[in-house]
């Protein structure tokens, strides 16, 4: 499956599809375990259509992004913002959202996001510059 942009739907060939939107930037401001005082970061929603005739078990969703030529990893962010992941069953023609975030510098470049959705779908790979 080839890359889509963050502003493209990615679709496989049975018709689930994946978009990212409604991304924003923030401070991590907080102290606490994990947490780096002033680290940038960023939150996003992930869409999930399934266009496919079958259930879509969203249990097994894990989003992971990295940045950079030397592909850093963007460590996920659990507490400072409100994320809610993919969970449930989607039925046919139904769409569901789950938000995410990451610590990543503002204007880091090449940045990848890769959706891994279960063990039948190969991860989407979402590429390019952040709207």
């Amino acid at each position: 499956m080839e890359s889509a942009s963050f502003t493209a739907e990615a679709v496989y060939a049975d018709g689930v599809a994946a978009t990212t939107s409604d991304f924003n930037r923030g401070v991590v401001e907080g102290e606490g375990l994990g947490l780096v005082v002033g680290a940038e970061y960023v939150v996003f929603t992930v869409t999930i259509r399934n266009g496919s005739t079958q259930d879509l078990d969203l249990g097994a969703v894990v989003p992971s992004m990295v940045y950079g030529d030397e592909r850093f990893a963007a460590a996920p962010l659990y507490s400072e913002v409100e994320t809610n992941d993919l969970t449930g069953t989607l039925k046919p023609g139904d769409s569901a959202e789950g938000s995410y975030a990451f610590l990543l510098p503002a204007g880091a470049p090449e940045t990848v996001l890769y959706l891994d959705l279960n063990g039948s779908h190969q991860p989407l790979v979402f590429r390019g510059d952040l709207p």
